[in-house]
């Protein structure tokens, strides 16, 4: 099982990014865990029945990094992903230094939508 953490504004197609909710809501059938590390707040506004593909919503009042290794910390899985922005390069957030940060491994939003995992 892997644990993918999305951020949200230039990575989803609801906010901008090239990552539809359809290819996110692949991977919880195949048996990872799926949840959001950045504006939640669009996707539950947005996406009826999101509670269906995302299992955590984060971060709040609190760090990316921070977050990730909170969820790191509590559940067991056999990776650990942060899919999203590379600041500057692709959007605002710096998504690749807080899976470094917190010792995850990073995935570039339009990588992942090109089919990396």
């Amino acid at each position: 099982m892997k644990i993918y953490a999305f951020d949200v504004d230039d990575t989803l197609a609801v906010s901008g990014g090239p990552i539809s909710i359809v290819s996110v809501g692949s991977l919880k059938p195949q048996g990872h865990i799926v949840g959001l590390n950045g504006n939640w707040a669009v996707v539950v506004q947005t996406v009826p029945l999101w509670h269906r593909i995302f299992s955590f919503v984060g971060p709040m009042e609190m760090s990316k990094d921070t977050f990730l290794n909170q969820l790191k910390t509590h559940i067991p899985a056999d990776d650990y992903i942060m899919v999203g922005n590379i600041k500057g390069v692709s959007g605002a957030s710096d998504d690749e230094g807080a899976a470094n940060l917190a010792g995850w491994r990073f995935i570039k939003e339009s990588d992942f939508a090109a089919g990396a995992r």
